[in-house]
C-alpha cells in the first residue's frame, strides 16, 4: 500500500503533463512555453496535494503516520510555491504580468501561506531569532494561536487551489480541447477540495468525559477520560487531537501522545510549556471532551519484534509510559530498556510507579539520565554514547537485535541519531515522534 500512494504521487503528475504535451493542440509551442505548462502542471497537482496531505485520511495516515505526512507536506509545499514562481517566469518570459488574474492571485497566495507557515508552524525561524518568538508569542496572545494560525492556512489554502482550478480552466486554451488532461486536472481539484470538506466536517469524533486531572509536579498534569458511547481504539505510544470544552482552556484542538495502554482509562500527560498547556492543571472533572484519533505509527505493535529501548526526553516520555503500561497487561517479559533523559528527578514523574513496574517485569530496565543532579541509580550528565551503551549491556540487549524508539525535543534527538550510527543500529530499527516542523 505504501508503494501504491507513492508511486500515485509521481504518476499523476507525470500523467498530466504526458496528456497535455502528448496533444496536437501543444505541436506549435515554443519549448519555453512548453517547459513553463509542464512545469505549472507539476505544481498544480503538488499544491493541490497538500489538502490531500493535511487531511488526516486513515488509509493514507495508516501507512506513513501523522508526524511524517506533516513534515513532507512542509518539504512539498515550499517545493511547490517554488516551481509556481518558475512557471510564472518561463510563461511571462522573466516578468510577471501586470495584471491580476486567477493565476497571479493564487501565487501571490500561496507565497503569503508560506511565509506565515514557516513563521508560524515551524521553528526554522522562531527557534533561531528571538525577535521572531516575541512577535509570535505576541500573535498568540492577540487569540493567533498556533491551532488558529494553522486553521486559517489550510482554509486559505483551499481558496488558493480553488483559483489555481480557475486559473487552468480561464488562461489554458488547452483545457476545453484537451479531454483527458481536463479530466485528470477536474479529478485532482475535485480529490483535494473533498479531502478539505472531509477534514472539516465529516471525520469522526469520539466524545469523552474528564474523569480525574492528577498533578504530577509543577509542570506535569495528567488528565483521566471516561468515554461516553464508543471508546476510540488505539496503539500504545499513538496520538490524538483532543478539544476540551471548559472555561479554563480556549476549545481548540491539541495533539497528545496517550500516556495509557489500551487497556486502561484513556490518559494524557501535559507539561506546561508557556502557552495552552499552562491552564490545563485547571480543568475540571465533568467536562467535555473531543477527542480525533489514533494517529501515528510509533508503536511496537506496528514494527518488527524483539527487545525495545526506550529514549525519551522530559515530556517525551508520555508514549513510554503507555508503551510499557502495555506491556506489564500483556504479559510481556521481553527485554525492556527505558532511557529518561531529563534535568532532576523532580521532573521523573511516578517514581513509585516505575519502581514497582520493574519489579513485576522482569525484563523492564528503566535508566534515568540526569543532566543536572547526580543521584544513586541515575546516570549523570547529557546522553552519550558510553551511557547507552553502559544500559544496553545492564539489560542485556545488544544495540543490533533491538528496536530503538525517541520521543523528545530536537537537539536531544540529533544526539540520539548520532549515537545510533555509531552503534550500526540499522535504519529500519529506528522510530521517532516528531511534532516540530
Amino acid at each position: 500500500m505504501k508503494s501504491f500512494f507513492i508511486i500515485l504521487y509521481i504518476l499523476y503528475p507525470a500523467l498530466m503533463i504526458a496528456a497535455l504535451l502528448l496533444d496536437p493542440s501543444t505541436a506549435g509551442l515554443s519549448a519555453r512555453r512548453l517547459g513553463g505548462l509542464a512545469i505549472g502542471t507539476a505544481a498544480y497537482t503538488m499544491l493541490c496535494a497538500q489538502l490531500i496531505l493535511t487531511a488526516r485520511l486513515p488509509a493514507v495516515e495508516r501507512v506513513f503516520g501523522q508526524d511524517r505526512l506533516l513534515r513532507w507536506h512542509g518539504i512539498a509545499a515550499l517545493a511547490a510555491v517554488a516551481l509556481s514562481f518558475v512557471h510564472a517566469f518561463y510563461i511571462h518570459g522573466g516578468l510577471f504580468t501586470p495584471r491580476l488574474r486567477w493565476g497571479e492571485a493564487s501565487l501571490a497566495l500561496f507565497t503569503v501561506l508560506t511565509v506565515l507557515a514557516v513563521f508560524f508552524l515551524s521553528e526554522a525561524v522562531t527557534g533561531r531569532w528571538t525577535r521572531a518568538a516575541r512577535f509570535r508569542k505576541a500573535m498568540q496572545a492577540c487569540m493567533l494561536s498556533r491551532y488558529h494560525a494553522q486553521l486559517l492556512l489550510h482554509n486559505l489554502t483551499a481558496l488558493a487551489v480553488v483559483l489555481l482550478y480557475l486559473h487552468a480552466a480561464y488562461r489554458m486554451r488547452q483545457f476545453w480541447t484537451n479531454v483527458p488532461f481536463a479530466v485528470l486536472a477536474t479529478v485532482c481539484f475535485l480529490a483535494s477540495m473533498g479531502c478539505w470538506v472531509w477534514h472539516l466536517w465529516l471525520r469522526k469524533k469520539y466524545v469523552y468525559r474528564v474523569a480525574e486531572v492528577v498533578r504530577e509536579n509543577g509542570a506535569m498534569t495528567t488528565i483521566r477520560l471516561e468515554p461516553e458511547g464508543e471508546p476510540m481504539p488505539y496503539l500504545a505510544g499513538q496520538f490524538a487531537y483532543f478539544r476540551f470544552e471548559d472555561p479554563a482552556v480556549s476549545e481548540e484542538y491539541h495533539p497528545f501522545t496517550m500516556s495509557s495502554s489500551p487497556r486502561e482509562t484513556l490518559s494524557i500527560t501535559v507539561k506546561a510549556l508557556g502557552d495552552w498547556t499552562d491552564h490545563v492543571h485547571e480543568i475540571r472533572a465533568g467536562s467535555r471532551v473531543l477527542v480525533d484519533g489514533p494517529y501515528g505509527r510509533f508503536s511496537p505493535a506496528l514494527h518488527q519484534e524483539g527487545p525495545a529501548v526506550l529514549i525519551a526526553g522530559g515530556v517525551g516520555v508520555t508514549p513510554m509510559m503507555g508503551i510499557i503500561h502495555d506491556a506489564y497487561f500483556r504479559g510481556d517479559n521481553g527485554k525492556l530498556l527505558l532511557l529518561w533523559c531529563a534535568r532532576d528527578r523532580s521532573e521523573l514523574i511516578r517514581r513509585d510507579e516505575w519502581t514497582r513496574l520493574e519489579k513485576e517485569m522482569p525484563g523492564l530496565t528503566i535508566c534515568p539520565v540526569l543532566s543536572r543532579e547526580k543521584a544513586e541509580g541515575c546516570a549523570h550528565g547529557h546522553l552519550s554514547g558510553a551511557i547507552v551503551e553502559a544500559c544496553l549491556a545492564r539489560c542485556g540487549i545488544a544495540p543490533g537485535e533491538a528496536s530503538f524508539y525517541y520521543c523528545g525535543p530536537e537537539p536531544l534527538r540529533r544526539t540520539v541519531r548520532r549515537i545510533l550510527r555509531a552503534l550500526r543500529v540499522p535504519d529500519g530499527r529506528y522510530h521517532e515522534e516528531r511534532f516540530s516542523l
